[in-house]
């Protein structure tokens, strides 16, 4: 139960000594909570620690932006769906057999 109420002090942004003092209270917080911790070294920020998790949400994110076509489709599916062109939630949720 310390540990825990320990946890909750660690700050977002810490110093690589700090960080190594902690590092598997770190590795608890950004796993459980899905946390960014920030690691300085001399005064600049170096590192961030997240989840593996959250890492891999963001390296979709870069796969599906850096996809031109995908971006286009979704442009134009965005566009449809705003002028009203697009179909219906029900629509797609029978195309989609949910």
């Amino acid at each position: 139960m310390v540990l825990f109420e320990h946890m909750n002090n660690l700050n977002s942004t810490l110093p690589a000594n700090e960080a190594r003092t902690n590092f598997y209270r770190i590795l608890e917080e950004v796993g459980s909570k899905l946390r960014q911790i920030t690691i300085t070294h001399r005064g600049k920020n170096q590192a961030v620690i997240m989840s593996a998790e959250e890492f891999e949400g963001w390296e979709h994110t870069l796969e599906i932006i850096s996809d031109k076509s995908m971006i286009k489709s979704i442009k134009k599916g965005l566009s449809e769906i705003r002028s009203g062109k697009g179909i219906s939630e029900k629509q797609a949720a029978r195309i989609l057999g949910w």
